[in-house]
């Protein structure tokens, strides 16, 4: 899971007032897994490269819109995926920006909202909105609580599933053939799942006093919660312990699987970013090593001086 959304906000705000080195503190530890992703879709190291910095442009031109909802990286990451749209429409490719490796989650490109009543006034799409924007934040919370407690128990089985269901977009059916589950017992998984989901988000909606639902918690609705959230993401830490093989066994296992099986294309970012780190410290250390060599070999013993 992307990191506290509040550890952001000192940074945030030392930005917001104009910090020069709170942004070259942001850009040096966010640069390198967002470039990772870039060149993952693009390809081309300087269309990735232009990618990112419009990111970071953009990051500067939205930064009054940044309530903390969603983590600093999830927001960078969102950034970063709608340039890469941009650059698909420039070059006139109809291209998803995908988050899953294989997968068909993740399609960047807006579509037009086909469902509304097209004699409805402005004010009732204004607030049609607003709505939406609630329930998917309410629904967010949910989320993240059900599958904080899953982590905290350690039920990888069931985050796999749910990554499959609402992540991946795959059926009950494949699911039970990767995971070797009865399709009934996936079925009964993601029951229990949405039940746990709707009994918080109805206990948030008694406390406010809002009234008002917006339908059943479909696996669209899901997914885009899955993506603009992403609740199963192991935090950077946790996947800097797997890249140097110190995680516990359940958890070693699951993030081999979130990394490699489902292909969460963030999380591989984040690898590939941490790995050139894990590179360039080994290289450093070395380079350090041979100049100790090199400056106090003539102290040795023996040697002339």
């Amino acid at each position: 899971m992307p990191a506290d959304p509040a550890c952001s906000e000192p940074l945030i705000e030392a930005i917001r007032g104009g910090d020069a080195q709170a942004w070259s503190q942001l850009v040096a530890e966010y640069h390198g897994r967002l470039l990772a992703f870039a060149r993952s879709q693009l390809g081309q190291e300087s269309d990735a490269e232009d990618a990112v910095q419009e990111t970071f442009v953009g990051l500067l031109k939205s930064l009054g819109g940044f309530r903390g909802e969603a983590s600093l990286e999830t927001w960078l990451f969102q950034i970063l995926r709608r340039r890469i749209a941009d650059q698909y429409r420039r070059l006139g490719t109809r291209r998803e920006v995908t988050l899953v490796a294989g997968g068909d989650a993740g399609n960047a490109v807006e579509q037009n909202n086909l469902d509304r009543p097209a004699d409805q006034s402005p004010s009732w799409y204004v607030r049609r909105e607003e709505q939406d924007a609630t329930d998917v934040r309410t629904l967010a919370s949910a989320v993240a609580g059900v599958t904080s407690k899953l982590k905290e128990q350690q039920k990888f089985r069931d985050l796999i599933v749910f990554d499959l269901l609402f992540f991946a977009g795959r059926r009950n059916v494949e699911i039970a053939e990767l995971t070797d589950l009865e399709e009934t017992a996936v079925a009964v998984l993601k029951h229990r799942f949405l039940r746990r989901v709707a009994d918080l988000v109805e206990s948030v909606e008694s406390e406010s006093g809002s009234s008002e639902r917006s339908g059943s918690l479909s696996d669209e609705l899901l997914t885009r919660v899955w993506e603009s959230t992403r609740p199963t993401c192991p935090k950077r830490s946790t996947l800097g312990k797997f890249v140097l093989g110190t995680l516990a066994d359940e958890w070693d296992r699951y993030v081999a699987f979130h990394t490699g099986e489902l292909g969460c294309r963030f999380c591989a970012a984040n690898l590939d970013d941490l790995t050139d780190e894990l590179n360039s410290a080994e290289a450093s250390t070395e380079s350090a090593r041979h100049r100790i060599m090199e400056s106090t070999v003539g102290f040795l013993p023996g040697r002339d001086s």
